[in-house]
């Protein structure tokens, strides 16, 4: 029995025996090699689950919109268990209401090779599930030309980071794409949409950009888990990805420990210690 028909099976159980009320996972992959997401709440509907790691959506995403439905199932990779993991943290889910069935995942294939995100993935198979769907992944090395691209980045200065930094974000049309894949940007007002006051301009300039990028990051900063679903669902092809890494570099120097990976610590910077670095302040 191969690992898709585990899950099939598993799924069906589930259902049946109503220990679930949905089980979302992933479904046949498309022409392009990309699988949709899949919402199955019948025995009928879990045939069409696949194993397959090609879904570009991070599955953490979609648990809370169905939070309140009962007990939910999920299929989880490494990056969508971290997720989990941050939600859980942040008291956005309860754990006795998911039922993670893990899978070891091989990354996601864009164009004939892996996602950015999946080129550098430490963590290709979940650190929390109720039970595992085959055998974990083994952790690949990082892709060469992703790391010599990130080493180029650390060599640059201050000024030309920015001049680099520039000309990416004025590509940006705000659609807002990259906050709305994302499981872990779920403020029921986002701070952009915030009218009284207005925080942020709603063009997309250069100045409006940079204001929307930054300070998301910031909000980011100890909580993303770098799964890429940001960068895959960019229409103009940003490179989110090499300014997530870095942050995520940052706070894995100065706080230690990679967003997800432990639920009994919560998110780096919702934490106040006396020993915290703050050189900024003179």
């Amino acid at each position: 029995m191969d690992r898709s028909e585990k899950l099939r099976q598993r799924a069906r159980e589930l259902l049946e025996k109503g220990e679930v009320v949905m089980v979302i996972g992933s479904g046949p992959p498309s022409d392009s090699g990309i699988s949709p997401v899949l919402f199955a709440t019948t025995p009928e509907q879990a045939e069409n689950l696949t194993a397959s790691t090609s879904c570009a959506q991070n599955l953490a995403n979609y648990l809370l919109k169905v939070r309140d439905r009962g007990k939910v199932a999920v299929v989880a990779r490494g990056c969508d268990a971290r997720s989990i993991t941050v939600l859980l943290q942040e008291n956005q889910l309860k754990r006795e209401n998911l039922y993670i069935l893990g899978i070891g995942c091989e990354g996601i294939v864009e164009n004939g090779r892996k996602s950015v995100a999946c080129a550098v993935c430490r963590h290709p198979n979940p650190l929390i599930y109720d039970e595992m769907i085959g055998e974990p992944a083994a952790v690949a090395e990082p892709d060469p030309e992703v790391s010599r691209a990130d080493a180029e980045w650390e060599q640059l200065s201050p000024d030309e980071r920015w001049e680099r930094l520039s000309a990416e974000l004025d590509r940006c049309i705000r659609c807002y794409a990259c906050r709305q894949v994302c499981p872990n940007c779920y403020c029921p007002v986002c701070f952009v949409d915030a009218s009284m006051p207005q925080l942020v301009g709603r063009t997309h300039n250069l100045s409006d950009n940079m204001v929307y990028h930054i300070i998301r990051a910031l909000h980011m900063a100890g909580r993303c888990v770098e799964c890429g679903a940001c960068h895959r669902a960019c229409p103009v092809g940003i490179d989110l990805m090499r300014f997530n890494r870095r942050v995520a570099k940052t706070v894995r120097e100065r706080f230690g420990g990679d967003a997800g990976t432990d639920l009994s610590q919560p998110p780096a910077l919702t934490v106040f210690k006396p020993d915290d670095p703050q050189e900024f302040i003179r």
